[in-house]
């Protein structure tokens, strides 16, 4: 994520842009029917647009009130969850392929849209129930100058029907399942001035499953102090390492570890890191505190990005551990566009989540029809593949792979200004899984 001043020009997606004036140190661009995304709290870019859609998952309550939170431990949910994270060093040249191969997927979108034309920026996908034949996802989208939270569902991972906003004033959202009971923790910015300007701060929101999430049904709800972003006024672009059940103090809460970015006193994205302890029924004030990830960003400056380094997601593919991070190659401030680029982190043997900067560093190179060179907000997912695709070629092989695989979905921007004809904004596709 990131902020910035003035008024830049891009051709991306769809979310229509007024004007964004700058608060303090975040201001968005303008640009009449041009999409704007927002990179964290940190900056608004324009772009074009495309499309996508997911399913309602109906799942049992695991606790509906104060008293089961305090005594019935909540009832696992058979949903399919990223595997736990593993610490592998080399990334395998089939890990590389399923996160940058655009032009060869199974699967691809430019310019991504919802069903009603507006963008859908920084898509994250739910965990998805076993067999389930529709995928759910939360992205932003902009209406007017004011970002918002919204949900949609989708049958190919290509087309998406919007189902409703569940958190206005709001953006770069994050979820994860709790394995142990099926709750959901979600993640975001939340703005705190109309209009979506400054001061920014994170956002949290606790759902019983996934049926509470697509309602907009929150049984809790958490806006986080500012802490290593206080002068600027600026905390975004969050992610979620690990979110994990606990009985404490006779109720059920969870725990999670949390990566953002925020604006440095010279106007630059740095990372992160923050614990959220305790967060779960409502009369439980629930804990916060956070740290800048200083050797994290140290090792991405050494490996050239130079500039802002901002939004990132983590998982395990492949059977290998993961950040996949945005960064600049470019001297900030101010913001140059055409140097945003893609970079993967594997952890060191023993460094596990979240990363602290002693692990291994590869600038990605996606592959699109046109050739496009400049990346940002992306996020990656394991899911199963969809049920449209009865057979499949690997990318490596060419073998056909039977219905019923785990394929890889990848997001990411493409900026105006990097993005060749027809590719720029929201850039959606999937792979069969390493």
């Amino acid at each position: 994520g990131h902020w910035t001043s003035g008024v830049h020009e891009m051709v991306l997606m769809s979310v229509v842009v007024c004007v964004l004036m700058q608060v303090g140190a975040l201001s968005g661009p303008t640009r009449g029917v041009v999409v704007q995304e927002r990179r964290g709290n940190t900056d608004a870019r324009t772009r074009d647009a495309g499309t996508i859609s997911i399913d309602t998952l109906s799942l049992p309550e695991s606790a509906s009130s104060l008293k089961s939170l305090k005594s019935v431990a909540p009832h696992p949910l058979p949903v399919h969850v990223q595997p736990p994270l593993s610490v592998q060093t080399p990334v395998s040249h089939a890990v590389l392929t399923a996160l940058t191969n655009v032009k060869g997927a199974l699967g691809r979108v430019y310019g991504l849209q919802d069903s009603t034309l507006t963008q859908m920026a920084s898509l994250h996908l739910l965990d998805s129930a076993i067999n389930d034949s529709t995928y759910h996802g939360v992205y932003m989208t902009m209406i007017g100058t004011t970002w918002e939270v919204r949900v949609a569902e989708s049958t190919d991972l290509l087309q998406w029907k919007y189902l409703r906003t569940i958190i206005p004033n709001a953006d770069m959202p994050y979820a994860r399942t709790v394995a142990s009971n099926g709750w959901i923790v979600l993640v975001h910015e939340q703005w705190m001035r109309p209009g979506s300007t400054a001061p920014s701060r994170l956002g949290f929101k606790l759902y019983y499953n996934q049926s509470e999430l697509l309602a907009g049904r929150a049984f809790n709800n958490f806006v986080a102090p500012l802490t290593v972003g206080a002068r600027s006024n600026l905390e975004g672009t969050p992610n979620i390492y690990s979110a994990e059940l606990v009985f404490r103090n006779g109720f059920y809460m969870v725990d999670a570890q949390i990566g953002f970015h925020y604006n440095d006193d010279a106007g630059v994205d740095q990372v992160a890191q923050g614990t959220l302890r305790s967060f779960g029924p409502t009369v439980v004030t629930p804990e916060w505190s956070a740290a800048s990830a200083t050797g994290y960003d140290a090792a991405f400056l050494k490996a050239g990005a130079i500039g802002n380094i901002g939004q990132r997601d983590a998982g395990v593919l492949g059977g290998e551990a993961l950040v996949m991070q945005e960064g600049n190659i470019g001297h900030m401030p101010p913001t140059l566009w055409q140097d945003w680029r893609l970079w993967l982190y594997v952890p060191a043997i023993g460094e596990g989540f979240p990363p602290t900067g002693n692990g291994t560093i590869t600038q990605l190179a996606p592959i699109t029809d046109k050739g496009s060179t400049a990346f940002g907000n992306p996020s990656f997912k394991v899911i199963p593949c969809p049920a449209n695709r009865t057979s499949v070629p690997t990318i490596e092989s060419g073998r056909a792979s039977q219905n019923g695989s785990d394929c890889v979905f990848v997001s990411f921007f493409a900026f105006g200004e990097g993005a060749a004809p027809g590719e720029a904004g929201v850039v959606a596709f999937y792979n069969l899984a390493p």
